[in-house]
């Protein structure tokens, strides 16, 4: 899953300048001068020496680039030449440039790698840099250049990609509320400040709790038939812990997950179940309910100043699927076969822990257990056969060759180029004519010091203004750690998300525009999970598969009669995987949908959610309201309905392929390839279109799940 952080307003994202402009336009004074965020750096490509930074470098070098920010602004503005298209909008499109170098550096390390000065700095910075932006959005003299540029757009002589440069620095002065009065805008801005701070305190207490919880095992029988390597993970964790002896699960999913599968102590798995789902809801100092409530009656309140009836309807304004009741009409044509599913399936695992002798009624803790069990009787599968066939490495080397077979791209490990951490690994991608394109880091494993989940940033966002600037992109995930005796070997779902987050890198690496903010990511986000989900569509393509899934012992390819019993087996649960989702994106939604401040509590409001759509007891939302991080700490408030939206896109899109009888066909991977390059530079069904021939259809996806 990527999650693409948006922490900071879209109007002034823009290029990293890796000529004269990376090197500020006035010198930093003597307590700087020795700040390696703040000098050139002579490094391969322009990458960062994270060897040379230190944490607490980052928070007078964030500071210095307001600074300087609010100089460069300054200049626009006083400038006494009429507004031009070049004095202004493309002047706003550079300003900016160390503030934005230092901060994509940050929101990166302090996402992946984190201590208590990262910490501290982000509580302290994300309000400041929420009222330094507000600042320059509601700045009506530079409003004014703006606003008389995007009125004589025909005047000037303006590409299309410039009008539409015009158009989203325009539209995002509105949405940031310049037409409001002054006593609007100055409650604006404290609505914006304060959500800023509840944000970073929602993550802070989310990381807290789950690094907190300590399941300990001290007898063997309880973990069932484990694998070996997730036992010598649990024995280092339970070390780690202060433990002599035993076996310490945590709320990672790396050791969460594993617990649940095999653990034959259905107690202990109600209790590790429990933890995870109650995370941030146990009333202590981590609790996050009244963070959330508080930040959805601010983001209510927002949304009224700027004129919307709710939040939800603020944000879908500007995205593909335009008002909730598009986005509930969608969820709804799958939620039905999907909970049917579901249902079917919950029948038959209770039926599975009835003939096991289990009394009781069968319960959410249950589900995973009983899934492994059925996969093995029904379908003849255990996923323990396949891991060592998806080594993370040979992973993701697969997801090279794939880049390689559609796009020509290689891949070349780069021991030159420092990282934030020891697990890195950094690579120079090159283009086929063996021409530099950009660096990709990736980053695999679990630590206390790592948020969960997986996601993708960009550290340097492509650009052309001047000169070509090539994109800088990571991968991170939280996978197991290898051990002393085991590589780190992942199931088919986490290979799968290695090949997703790889599609979000692609996406920013193929990245072909002139302006970094329409460059790579910044798209919709109902259309930026798109090119990350169409490239899990090849990972279990037999031709793909050969590539990379090879026994990491023997070398031996994955055989053709396990890759069909696996896609077979990860047939079933389909109903579960997508109903938890759904959940979700329900919850999102009706929390952002709200018009007036709601009556009833989180948990209260929760449940009545999950009422609405009769979901089961057996089943919880993929994220329940106190660790929704994607909605509360992330980008993707009254958007996490964008998964489905894309999933339509890539199913669709795959298809094209499909149809041509090759997968890997070179003209339709041609065609893609300037769909993903044109980032932000036309609306993301326009761009679609044009790839397709048409827009596109929902019955690929329905017939994928198997849903009727």
């Amino acid at each position: 899953m990527k999650k693409v952080l948006i922490l900071i307003s879209i109007v002034l994202l823009s290029i990293q300048c890796t000529s004269k402009k990376e090197e500020m336009n006035t010198m930093p004074d003597s307590g700087l001068s020795n700040n390696p965020l703040l000098k050139k750096w002579n490094t391969p490509f322009g990458t960062a020496p994270f060897d040379k930074i230190k944490s607490e470098d980052y928070l007078p070098a964030i500071e210095f680039g307001m600074q300087e920010h609010d100089k460069e602004i300054k200049n626009i503005v006083n400038n006494k030449d009429k507004p031009t298209f070049d004095n202004t909008i493309i002047a706003l499109e550079k300003s900016g440039s160390t503030l934005k170098k230092v901060t994509h550096l940050f929101d990166a390390v302090e996402s992946a790698n984190t201590d208590d000065v990262l910490k501290a700095t982000s509580k302290k910075i994300r309000p400041e840099l929420s009222a330094h932006y507000d600042k320059i959005n509601m700045n009506k003299k530079l409003f004014d250049r703006v606003n008389t540029v995007y009125e004589q757009k025909d005047k000037f002589n303006l590409s299309a990609e410039d009008k539409k440069l015009l158009e989203e620095t325009h539209k995002s002065f509105v949405r940031s509320g310049i037409n409001l009065d002054d006593k609007k805008q100055e409650k604006l801005q404290k609505i914006n400040k304060r959500l800023a701070e509840l944000s970073q305190k929602f993550g802070d207490n989310l990381l807290e709790e789950t690094n907190n919880f300590d399941l300990y095992v001290t007898d063997k029988k309880d973990l069932g038939n484990m694998p070996n390597n997730f036992v010598e993970a649990a024995t280092e964790e339970a070390k780690n812990r202060g433990h002599k002896t035993g076996w310490s699960f945590t709320l990672q999913r790396p050791s969460f997950y594993p617990f649940l599968d095999y653990s034959t102590n259905r107690d202990l798995r109600e209790k590790i179940f429990q933890g995870y789902a109650n995370r941030a809801n146990n009333n202590n100092e981590f609790d996050n309910k009244k963070v959330l409530e508080e930040m959805v009656n601010l983001r209510i309140e927002k949304a009224h100043i700027l004129g919307y009836d709710s939040y939800a309807d603020f944000v879908l304004s500007d995205n593909m699927a335009e008002n909730p009741g598009n986005v509930y009409n969608l969820l709804k044509q799958v939620w039905k076969p999907a909970l049917n599913t579901a249902k079917h399936d919950r029948d038959l695992l209770a039926s599975m822990m009835k003939k096991d002798g289990v009394k009781g009624k069968f319960r959410a803790s249950d589900w995973r257990y009983y899934v492994r069990q059925t996969r093995s009787i029904k379908y003849n599968f255990d996923e323990d056969q396949t891991r060592p066939y998806f080594e993370v490495n040979a992973v993701r080397n697969g997801a090279f060759e794939l880049a390689n077979k559609l796009f020509g791209l290689s891949f070349k490990r780069r021991n030159d180029i420092s990282t934030w951490h020891k697990d890195q690994q950094v690579f120079e991608v090159l283009d086929e004519a063996g021409k530099h394109i950009g660096i990709i880091y990736m980053d695999f494993f679990a630590r206390p010091s790592k948020k969960g989940g997986a996601w993708m940033n960009e550290l340097r966002m492509q650009s052309n203004i001047d000169s070509f600037v090539t994109p800088i992109v990571t991968n991170n995930f939280n996978f197991p750690a290898p051990t002393k005796d085991s590589p780190s070997l992942l199931s088919f779902t986490q290979a799968q998300t290695v090949f997703h987050e790889f599609g979000h890198g692609l996406h920013g690496l193929l990245s072909n525009v002139k302006y970094g903010s329409l460059s790579g990511t910044n798209v919709p986000r109902d259309f930026v999970e798109f090119p990350s989900q169409v490239i899990e569509n090849w990972m279990s393509e037999p031709d793909v598969l050969k590539l990379y899934a090879k026994h990491y012992k023997t070398g031996e390819v994955i055989p053709t009669a396990m890759v069909k019993k696996m896609n077979e087996a990860n047939g079933f649960n389909v109903g579960f995987r997508t109903v938890e989702y759904l959940a979700a994106a329900f919850l999102d939604m009706d929390w952002h949908s709200l018009k007036d401040k709601p009556k009833e509590k989180t948990v209260e409001f929760e449940n009545n959610s999950m009422k609405n759509i009769a979901l089961i007891d057996e089943i919880i939302p993929r994220y329940r309201s106190t660790y929704y991080a994607h909605i509360f700490s992330g980008g993707y408030s009254a958007g996490y309905y964008s998964y489905l939206w894309s999933e339509i896109l890539d199913a669709d899109a795959f298809e094209a392929f499909k149809e041509t009888g090759d997968v890997l066909n070179p003209e339709v991977a041609k065609r893609y390839k300037k769909l993903i390059s044109s980032g932000g530079t036309k609306s993301g069904m326009d761009l679609y279109k044009e790839f397709r021939g048409r827009e596109p259809k929902i019955d690929a996806l329905l017939k994928r799940k198997g849903f009727k």
